[in-house]
């Protein structure tokens, strides 16, 4: 059993850079105040979003909906076409590609790389769950999976059995690996419908997966979500997390399975 509070920041593995002295202010003189200031940061980066056809900071800020944008090169001129929203998802050698829908109606395929908004692809994904996973019925006794909400940890699940369903379609479950500061079962109530499944079955013997598919790796008691990046010899494939970018080796059986909500185009 793992206490549930040390799993905070397992995910990243990042190394901080030592803490700097802060910088010592110059103090104006009159002739300085009287100059206009000029944010040079601000100026590349609005330079930046319209060379790139993105949002810039202000306008994310504003009233405006967020959205994607990507420029389309057509055969006189080059226009900025707005993202409706992502409709399909399937893996090439290269990686992962999205269908997009822009907003003038056309239907393109992108790879991973060309999504701007990470906003589109948690919406399209969360999509994909609640419509395989809407469907179940949980009960009191039920083993699930929760979805992990916590930053270095997401896109990832951990095993629970379902205590008790609460108003409103939420529900109480006891984790199967977390115990609290007593050494006690760590227990978790009020969680919304969409972050829970049913524990998915184990991958069947035969299963391989292709390079640039999603799959689940089970390390740190969850289950982690990451890209095929190569497969090698005697069932080894070499996979990139989601949530950390860190690139290891895994083998093929009990601790790597499919992807239980991908749904994949040919």
């Amino acid at each position: 059993m793992t206490t549930k509070p040390k799993r905070e920041g397992a995910g990243k593995r990042e190394i901080l850079p030592p803490p700097q002295p802060p910088p010592v202010k110059k103090q104006k003189t009159e002739k300085e105040n009287d100059k206009p200031e000029v944010d040079l940061k601000k100026i590349a980066d609005a330079l930046m979003a319209s060379v790139l056809g993105i949002e810039s900071k202000e306008e994310k800020g504003s009233d405006k909906p967020a959205s994607a944008k990507r420029k389309r090169s057509g055969e006189k001129e080059t226009t900025i076409v707005e993202v409706d929203s992502i409709i399909g998802m399937r893996a090439r050698k290269n990686g992962v590609q999205y269908k997009i829908k822009w907003g003038d109606g056309t239907q393109t395929w992108e790879p991973y790389d060309n999504v701007m908004d990470d906003d589109l692809i948690d919406e399209f994904e969360e999509a994909r769950q609640i419509e395989v996973y809407g469907d179940d019925t949980l009960a009191a006794g039920d083993e699930v999976e929760v979805k992990n909400m916590d930053d270095g940890f997401e896109n990832s699940w951990s095993a629970a059995v379902v205590k008790k369903k609460e108003k409103g379609n939420k529900f109480t479950v006891e984790y199967s690996s977390f115990v609290d500061e007593d050494d006690e079962p760590m227990s978790e109530s009020g969680l919304e419908r969409k972050r829970l499944r049913l524990a998915p079955p184990a991958a069947d013997k035969a299963w391989v997966p292709v390079v640039g598919e999603i799959v689940e790796v089970n390390e740190d008691d969850c289950w982690w979500e990451a890209f095929v990046e190569e497969l090698m010899a005697k069932n080894k494939v070499s996979l990139k997390y989601r949530a950390s970018d860190e690139i290891k080796t895994a083998t093929l059986g009990k601790k790597v399975r499919p992807c239980s909500w991908l749904k994949m185009d040919k």
